[in-house]
């Protein structure tokens, strides 16, 4: 049994809010300082091994709704009504977020991770493209 303990000098302490486990042991955590902490420092994205070490952390600018992890991203789903995909070993953009036309409530990657199923706070379903487009001959 391992615990994680995300890295934190604030008092009162952070309080993981969104967990999510890869496919290969990763985990990564979402933490939230509370109300009264300024935006830009109240939020954080933690990697963790598959055996409870930290690895990686970065600020956040917006809260976390959903997260889904594949071998090589992390994807979020925000209040603020964006979805963000970053790399999984440096929680890094990837590409620019997403925008979206309220806050989202789910994320999930297709088993072909061609495409993100976005499902949205006022209950529809946007489907995102992931993968490049296929060569035109």
């Amino acid at each position: 049994i391992r615990s994680l303990r995300p890295p934190s000098e604030s008092s009162p302490p952070a309080v993981l809010s969104h967990l999510a486990v890869g496919p290969e042991g990763q985990v990564v955590a979402q933490t939230a300082v509370g109300q009264r902490a300024c935006l830009k420092d109240r939020f954080a994205l933690h990697l963790y091994s598959v055996n409870g070490k930290h690895l990686s952390s970065v600020p956040l600018d917006e809260e976390v709704t959903a997260m889904c992890l594949t071998e090589d991203f992390v994807v979020l789903g925000t209040m603020q009504c964006r979805l963000e995909i970053r790399d999984l070993q440096s929680l890094r953009a990837a590409v620019p977020p997403v925008p979206m036309p309220v806050p989202v409530h789910s994320v999930s990657v297709t088993k072909e991770k061609s495409h993100i199923l976005v499902g949205l706070e006022d209950g529809k379903l946007i489907v995102v493209g992931a993968g490049q487009p296929p060569e035109v001959s």
